[in-house]
């Protein structure tokens, strides 16, 4: 106790100039900490440092303003270090970690799933490095906060009244600083830039601080109620009558975690098929190539998109589609599920996780599921592997919400998780037991490609399950099955098992252009039915028009909305940060200037149906009574 007390009353922790120095020097040592995470490499921190000072100086007030709020409450340095210390160094972190496994940085949307940041770090590789940057950023940001700490002292003798005006002068010049002429200023950049770029301009902390300004999808500059009457009055001419040829059929969608015909990537040859039963089906039935509005994850703006029909560009850079700021949004959302529901289907949801992720309690009722199943929900015998319910007991579990459907047709979704990231040696309980060569791959890449070889099969053989199970049933049932994205291989080290393999020429999304995106954003669907339909199915089909396709291989009632995405889907097949997708398979990273006329109608109907008045918004999205 009394060496403790020697230490509070040693002299040189008293001394003003020192304190005064670290406090103002700290914010700036935060800057280098967060960009050497990011960065991963010192020189390159120097580097950005030395052409963004702009930026650089900005962050700084930012962080400086914040620390001296704290200061002025508690008096104390250490405090006010720790305050800024720990929500930057474990955002960089954060960030870092989700670059490396998906290969994007955190987007403004992503902040509205921090509550499940528990949830998402599972799926993490076990022993995941971290990095040589984010290592000796830890350790620094350690050495930083105990040196604030060391310099630290009580509160002294200020008074509460002038402690308070002290913070709230401090609080008033930070909020002044994010949301002033300065930021308004520095802060915002070109059209359709994405949070990559943001951040290569701007810094991390700057850069999610320009997301988070553009908020929520902004009103066309256009939008007025004549306006949309005209777009309603040249839709209404051309509505078509659907022809179901008197058949209902059941509509069983699966849509799998990760799955993609394996077999066309390069650097791998197979000596026997790894997903027989898919690319069977696909040649007997139909089937093609799925353009998924994500890469790597998104799982839940992916199904989203494709039972709205609204291309994920559109929302404010700081929402998603699973996240939409407006109040009433997803029940003003145009939706299938819905479209479903107004013909007299019932309306199944079966996810093989919970319910913690893209707020799926909340958004699935609201776009017209009548039930949503999770794993906790499952009346089935349960089996796991990868560490997740298998793709087996999804398939029993959509039996079982078949033969529990009630009178008349079903509209059955289910969603897997068995071959959800992460990929590494060990994850299943044995290999995949598939033969095939791959030169390029050797130990942890070698391990984390068969896992996702093990994951595709299962997926595969539940596939089987369901067409034996359904091709026996005496109700007419049209099944579509397709995976929502690409997984992400991403390599310890830095690195990904598609830049191994001669797949892509970085592993850097932030390096591809956009065909490279285009291609990495394709994976696979087939259609399949048990009554002798042959639907047409595309060469391509995106996810924003799928919904479209399933309608019409159904035979059903499409309302205005859907006529208008399937007129879209003419010109474009999809549109998302850094990836438009002409009808023809041209891709650039933002649309030409032939396109705007039809992004800007496809905007402005969308904004009139979430955010605006509503002018059109029921005839867009109004039902025909339940026919018998």
């Amino acid at each position: 106790m009394k060496r403790w007390d020697r230490f509070r009353a040693a002299p040189w922790r008293r001394l003003p100039w020192v304190r005064g120095t670290l406090m103002a020097a700290y914010p700036l040592f935060l800057v280098y900490l967060c960009q050497l995470i990011t960065l991963q490499d010192g020189a390159a921190v120097a580097a950005w440092v030395d052409g963004h000072t702009a930026a650089v100086f900005w962050t700084y007030g930012v962080l400086f303003l914040a620390e001296a709020a704290v200061l002025a409450l508690t008096g104390r340095l250490f405090p006010a270090a720790l305050a800024v210390t720990l929500p930057t160094v474990l955002f960089a972190v954060a960030n870092h970690l989700k670059e490396a496994v998906n290969g994007a940085p955190i987007l403004a949307s992503d902040l509205a799933m921090a509550g499940q940041a528990g949830e998402i770090a599972s799926f993490l590789r076990p022993g995941m490095d971290l990095g040589s940057g984010t290592a000796a950023g830890l350790w620094l940001a350690a050495g930083g906060v105990a040196l604030a700490f060391l310099f630290s002292r009580g509160r002294g003798s200020r008074p509460r009244r002038e402690r308070l005006l002290g913070g709230a002068l401090a609080l008033s010049l930070l909020l002044n600083l994010l949301w002033g002429p300065a930021a308004a200023a520095l802060l915002p950049g070109e059209e359709g830039e994405s949070q990559s770029q943001r951040n290569d301009r701007l810094g991390l902390l700057a850069g999610i601080t320009a997301a988070l300004r553009e908020s929520a999808m902004e009103a066309p500059g256009d939008y007025s109620e004549n306006s949309m009457n005209r777009i309603l009055l040249e839709l209404e001419g051309r509505q078509e009558a659907a022809d179901s040829g008197g058949t209902r059929p059941n509509v069983v969608l699966i849509v799998s975690e990760s799955f993609f015909d394996v077999t066309r990537l390069p650097g791998v040859t197979f000596r026997e098929d790894p997903i027989p039963t898919f690319r069977a089906l696909r040649e007997a039935y139909g089937g093609g190539t799925f353009l998924s509005g994500a890469y790597a994850g998104g799982t839940g703006n992916v199904e989203m998109e494709l039972f709205t029909g609204i291309p994920s560009a559109f929302p404010g850079a700081a929402e998603s589609l699973t996240s939409l700021s407006g109040e009433d949004a997803y029940e003003r959302a145009p939706s299938l599920v819905k479209t479903f529901a107004g013909q007299g289907y019932q309306t199944v949801m079966v996810h093989s996780y919970n319910d913690s992720l893209y707020n799926r309690a909340r958004n699935m009722p609201a776009i017209g599921f009548d039930t949503v199943l999770y794993d906790r929900d499952f009346t089935v015998e349960k089996t796991y592997a990868g560490g997740y319910l298998s793709d087996g007991t999804l398939a029993r579990q959509l039996i079982a919400a078949f033969e529990a459907k009630e009178e008349g047709p079903i509209f059955l979704y289910g969603l897997s998780m068995e071959n959800h990231q992460p990929y590494f040696s060990g994850k299943f309980d044995a290999p995949s037991g598939v033969d095939y060569d791959a030169p390029a791959l050797t130990g942890e890449a070698l391990g984390a490609f068969d896992a996702l070889v093990h994951g595709l099969r299962d997926a595969d053989a539940a596939l089987g399950e369901l067409v034996d199970y359904f091709s026996d049933c005496e109700e007419p049932v049209l099944l579509i099955f397709l995976g929502d994205h690409l997984p992400g291989l991403s390599l310890e080290g830095g690195g990904s098992i598609y830049a191994r393999l001669g797949a892509v020429d970085s592993s850097d999304t932030g390096d591809w252009d956009a065909e490279t995106m285009e291609r990495m954003h394709r994976t696979d669907y087939l259609v399949w039915n048990n009554y002798g339909a042959e639907p047409a199915a595309p060469e391509t089909v995106s996810v924003t028009g799928l919904g479209v396709q399933i309608l019409d291989w159904a035979g059903l009632w499409k309302p205005l909305w859907f006529t208008w995405v399937e007129e879209a889907m003419e010109e474009m097949l999809l549109y998302r940060e850094r990836l438009f997708v002409a009808s023809d398979g041209s891709a650039w990273e933002e649309p030409p200037e032939e396109y705007a006329p039809l992004v800007a109608t496809y905007r402005a109907l969308v904004y009139d149906m979430l955010y605006g008045e509503g002018y059109i918004a029921p005839e867009l999205t109004g039902y025909t009574p339940e026919t018998p």
